[in-house]
């Protein structure tokens, strides 16, 4: 079985294949609608063992994952062949516009969160200041240096940033300028305040306004979820 990173960058085209035809992702009984709003559409995707999904994304959109896995994916008209080693909270943006597919041929469930950007513009193309030039940014990021410990990493996508967050217990992740969506990849148990506790399990989404105050881990363990961080318009890239 040859398995490959999705951090590589874009898949590669394989074998023509040509029986299978791409639905809208919502005529696919494995992606159930978790919310929306003016700049989000949020799905949770569970694919049972030996299951697929074949997805016409119209919008660029992001994946969380919630398990150590190993798929199949492709894209457009590729064979279905080429598994990818994800890792337990990978982030990876893809752009829309084309249709994706996922397999699950291993014992247990594969399960991502899949944020759809309504915004066109929250995109990884942008100004390269190392080249300075125009070109398109990485789509994921490493998985953390150490996995017991504390990280924020981030993915800039111009108008919003995805970042990775671990917090040990009384950890505080600082207030944003702009609104975030929350994703758990653990169980979470966090204040937000003295009077407002938020308990979320793995897959859970929550949208946060800009007002809204800083996040503290008050569980006894560690606290790992994704953020996506919408930026105001005097946000710097």
């Amino acid at each position: 079985m040859r398995t490959n990173n999705l951090r590589n960058g874009p898949l590669r085209p394989s074998h023509i294949c040509l029986t299978k035809t791409a639905v809208q992702i919502t005529a696919d009984p494995h992606y159930q609608l978790l919310m929306a709003n003016e700049q989000v559409r949020v799905y949770s995707l569970v694919l049972p063992p030996g299951a697929e999904s074949f997805v016409r994304h119209e919008h660029n959109y992001l994946t969380v994952t919630l398990a150590d896995c190993n798929p199949i994916f492709w894209k457009n008209d590729e064979s279905p062949i080429q598994h990818f080693q994800v890792p337990k909270g990978g982030l990876h943006f893809f752009l829309g516009g084309l249709a994706h597919g996922i397999r699950n041929d291993s014992n247990a469930e594969y399960r991502n969160v899949s944020v759809e950007f309504l915004d066109p513009q929250v995109t990884n193309y942008g100004y390269r200041y190392e080249s300075g030039k125009y070109d398109f940014g990485p789509v994921a990021l490493n998985p953390p240096v150490d996995p017991e410990g504390h990280f924020v990493n981030s993915l800039n996508l111009e108008k919003a940033e995805a970042k990775d967050v671990q917090l040990l217990p009384q950890q505080t992740l600082p207030a944003a300028s702009g609104p975030q969506l929350l994703i758990a990849t653990t169980a979470l148990n966090l204040s937000a305040r003295a009077d407002r506790r938020i308990s979320l399990h793995p897959g859970d989404v929550l949208w946060r306004e800009s007002s809204e105050p800083a996040l503290a881990n008050t569980g006894p363990v560690r606290a790992r979820f994704a953020v996506v961080e919408f930026k105001t318009t005097g946000d710097k890239h």
